[in-house]
C-alpha cells in the first residue's frame, strides 16, 4: 500500500476535533481578554485626548489586516473542499446536494500550476505593504498618527507578517489542525499584550503602542520554524487552479475590506467623519465604547471564522437553513450583552478607565445591541463564502458599508446616537442581501426549478 501524501493530514478523529475545538475556545477567550487588557493599558496610559490616536492606528492596521483575511478565508475553503473531494472521490464522485447550494465538483486535481500557500501570503503581503507606504500622504488628513514615518514602516512590516499569518491560519483551519490554530491565536495575543505592557512600563505614549499593534504578526514564522505539522498544512492542495484561486481570493479580499470598515476600521471612520460639534472627550469615549461593547461578539466570531466556514461547507445540503442556529446564537448573546452593558457598563468604565471616558448605560446598551448587526453579517457572509457564492458575499458586505456610512453621516444627533444606528441598521441591510441571495440560489438549484 502506498504511503499517504504528507501534505494531506490524516482525517480528524472525533476526539481530536473535540480537543482542538476546546483549545480554540480557550485561545479565543485568552485573545479576547488580552485585547481588553491592551485597551485598558492604552486608555490608562493615553487618556481620552490621545486614546483616539492609538485607536485609529490600531483600527487602520487591523482594517488592512482584515483585507488580508480574504486570503485566509479562501485558503480555508479551498483546502477543506480539496480534502472533502479526496475523501469523497472513492465513494461516488457525484454531489447529492439536492436542494442545497453548490454543485458537482471534479475530484481530480485542478489544472495548471499548483498554488503554494505561503508564497501566496508573501505576494499579498508585499502588495499590501507597498500600499501602506504609498498611502502615507493621506494619513494626516484622516487622523492617523505617522510617528514621523516610523509608524508607516512598522505598519508595512506588520501587514507583511499578517498576510503570511493569514495563509498559515487558513491552511491550519482548512486541514482542521485546530490545536495549532489555537496556539497561533494565543501566541499572537500574548505578544501584543506583552509589548503593550512594556510600552506602558517605559512611559511610551505613542511608538511603543504602534509596535504592540503589530507585534503578533511574527507568530506564523515561529510556527513554521518549530512545527512540522504547520509546514505540512501549508503544503496542502486546494480545489482550484492558481487563476481561480486568486480570483476567489480577490473577491474575498474586496468583501473583507468591507468587513474591516465595519469592524476594526470603524473607529478610523468615526474619527474622519466627526463633526465640529462633537466634543473631543466624547469622541474618545465613543471609540472606546464601540471597541469594548462589540468585542464579546466579534472577537470570538473573528477567531472562529475559519471554523464557521468549515461548519457551512459541511452543511451545503441544508442551504440557508444552516443559518438558523448561528444567527439565533449571536442574537441571544447580543441581547444578554446589552442588558449587562446597561446595568454594569458605566461602573466598569469608570473603575477601569476613569471618569473621563464615562458614558450612560443606555448608550453602552445600544452600542452592544448594535454589535448583533455586524455579527449576523459575519455569519451570513461566511455562509455565502462557504457555499462558493463569492459575489453575493461581496455585495452584502459593501451594501452594509455604504448603508452604515450614509447613516453615520446623515443621521442627526449626538455622535453616540449616530454610531449606534449606523452599526445596527447598516449591517442589517447586508444581512438581508445575503439571506435573500442564498434563498434564491437554493430555490433555483432544486430539481424542477429550471423547467
Amino acid at each position: 500500500m502506498a504511503s499517504p501524501d504528507p501534505a494531506e493530514a490524516a482525517p480528524t478523529t472525533a476526539r481530536g476535533a473535540t480537543g482542538g475545538m476546546r483549545a480554540l475556545t480557550l485561545a479565543t477567550l485568552f485573545a479576547a481578554a488580552s485585547g481588553y487588557l491592551v485597551m485598558l493599558i492604552a486608555g490608562r496610559a493615553l487618556g481620552p485626548a490621545d486614546y483616539p490616536l492609538f485607536a485609529t492606528y490600531w483600527g487602520a492596521f487591523f482594517a488592512l489586516g482584515g483585507v488580508a483575511n480574504g486570503l485566509m478565508q479562501e485558503v480555508t475553503r479551498a483546502v477543506r473542499s480539496a480534502r472533502q473531494l479526496t475523501v469523497g472521490a472513492g465513494a461516488s464522485g457525484v454531489d447529492d446536494d439536492v436542494g442545497g447550494i453548490g454543485g458537482p465538483t471534479p475530484a481530480s486535481p485542478p489544472p495548471g500550476p499548483r498554488v503554494r500557500l505561503l508564497t501566496a501570503g508573501l505576494v499579498l503581503g508585499l502588495v499590501l505593504a507597498a500600499a501602506v507606504v504609498v498611502s502615507t500622504p493621506a494619513w494626516g488628513p484622516v487622523g492617523l498618527p505617522t510617528f514621523s514615518g516610523v509608524g508607516v514602516a512598522i505598519m508595512a512590516f506588520g501587514i507583511l507578517g499578517f498576510s503570511l499569518q493569514a495563509a498559515t491560519a487558513g491552511a491550519l483551519s482548512g486541514s482542521e489542525r485546530w490545536g495549532l490554530y489555537a496556539v497561533l491565536l494565543t501566541v499572537d495575543a500574548a505578544l501584543r499584550l506583552a509589548v503593550a505592557g512594556i510600552a506602558w512600563w517605559l512611559g511610551d505614549a505613542g511608538l511603543g503602542f504602534a509596535i504592540a499593534t503589530v507585534a503578533g504578526a511574527i507568530t506564523w514564522a515561529l510556527l513554521v520554524a518549530l512545527s512540522p505539522a504547520t509546514r505540512s498544512a501549508l503544503a496542502s492542495a486546494v480545489d482550484v487552479g492558481r487563476g481561480r484561486f486568486w480570483r476567489n481570493t480577490g473577491t474575498a479580499m474586496l468583501a473583507s475590506a468591507g468587513t474591516s470598515a465595519l469592524v476594526t476600521g470603524f473607529p478610523l471612520f468615526v474619527t474622519a467623519t466627526a463633526r465640529p460639534t462633537d466634543p473631543a472627550p466624547l469622541l474618545g469615549a465613543v471609540i472606546l465604547a464601540i471597541t469594548l461593547t462589540r468585542a464579546p461578539l466579534l472577537v470570538p466570531l473573528t477567531s472562529f471564522q475559519s471554523a464557521i466556514i468549515v461548519y457551512f461547507v459541511e452543511r451545503r445540503s441544508r442551504g440557508p437553513r444552516a443559518l438558523a442556529l448561528p444567527l439565533a446564537a449571536v442574537t441571544a448573546v447580543g441581547v444578554l450583552g446589552a442588558g449587562a452593558a446597561w446595568l454594569v457598563g458605566p461602573w466598569l468604565i469608570r473603575v477601569l478607565f476613569g471618569a473621563e471616558f464615562e458614558l450612560s448605560g443606555a448608550v453602552l446598551a445600544a452600542l452592544t445591541a448594535a454589535s448583533v448587526g455586524t455579527a449576523a453579517l459575519m455569519v451570513t457572509g461566511n455562509a455565502a463564502l462557504a457555499f462558493d457564492r463569492h459575489l453575493l458575499y461581496n455585495v452584502g458586505w459593501w451594501v452594509a458599508v455604504i448603508a452604515a456610512a450614509a447613516l453615520l453621516v446623515a443621521v442627526p444627533g449626538a455622535l453616540d446616537v449616530r454610531a449606534a444606528i449606523a452599526l445596527l441598521a447598516g449591517p442589517g441591510v447586508g444581512v438581508l442581501v445575503h439571506v435573500v441571495g442564498l434563498v434564491v440560489v437554493a430555490t433555483s438549484s432544486r430539481p424542477g426549478a429550471r423547467t
